[in-house]
């Protein structure tokens, strides 16, 4: 959990508008969002946007929320939990581009070969692999190129075609250049293509050093909720932490509602 120690009587005061954020001394930019997180969630249940309303019947109710980290807020509703409240990023133009560019250099070199301790292979520019029946593929610098078209029946070419549009995007979500959610629509191929190098993806693999694992069939960065690339999201991440750590009475102000 994130470490913030407050005065809960403050707090409840803050939230019923007994109290102004600046006459604190305690209460920080956190407080102010779990507040409106609060408001929100209040929100939802009055109008029937969840499907039930813990208030319905006029009894009191326990409302508590446990700032989880910097990005994540879970809520109870009497002591069971409602929901998980995730908080989304905003990123400087510099780091949009560099996951936001669908072809862009590789930044991984060479290859290394499927390592069992670790279940993990490294697979960058250089890297050639030889697909049977002719077909084979090698990793260029910014995309990944086949050969042996015509070799095989059309089938045949079109599983190649898609093995390589699998490989050059999985390299480069690896690379934390990509979503996750561009290799979805080759995930089969990059499956069986693991496999093929002795990947086991039935539980965590590393790819280029990036930790994956497959959640819904789709590949995924282990202990992501974002589409962002956690490389990225980590300097959002400082950044926000850092602001929302300031106290309400520091005179800087981010209003949610």
């Amino acid at each position: 959990m994130l470490e913030h120690k407050i005065d809960k009587n403050k707090f409840v005061d803050f939230c019923n508008g007994d109290v102004k954020g600046e006459d604190t001394e305690t209460l920080n930019h956190f407080d102010e969002h779990t507040r409106y997180q609060f408001t929100r969630m209040l929100y939802a249940y009055g109008t029937g946007m969840t499907g039930q309303n813990p208030f319905a019947n006029d009894e009191e109710v326990e409302i508590t929320a446990d700032i989880d980290s910097a990005t994540h807020t879970s809520f109870y509703v009497n002591g069971q939990k409602a929901f998980t409240a995730i908080t989304g990023m905003s990123y400087l133009p510099s780091e949009i581009q560099t996951f936001g560019t669908i072809q862009q250099p590789f930044k991984t070199r060479g290859y290394k070969p499927y390592d069992p301790g670790t279940n993990s292979i490294t697979i960058g520019v250089g890297s050639r692999f030889n697909l049977g029946n002719g077909y084979s593929m090698t990793v260029q610098e910014d995309f990944v190129w086949g050969e042996g078209y015509g070799n095989g029946s059309k089938a045949d070419d079109e599983r190649c075609n898609m093995i390589i549009g699998g490989l050059n995007t999985l390299i480069h979500f690896a690379d934390q250049q990509y979503f996750s959610s561009m290799t979805d629509p080759y995930t089969d191929y990059i499956l069986d293509f693991l496999a093929s190098q002795g990947v086991d993806t039935s539980r965590e693999f590393v790819i280029n050093g990036t930790h994956c694992e497959l959640v819904n069939g789709k590949i995924s960065e282990v202990g992501n909720d974002y589409v962002v690339p956690s490389s990225i999201q980590q300097k959002a991440v400082k950044r926000y932490k850092e602001s929302m750590s300031q106290l309400l009475n520091g005179g800087t102000w981010y209003r949610w509602s």
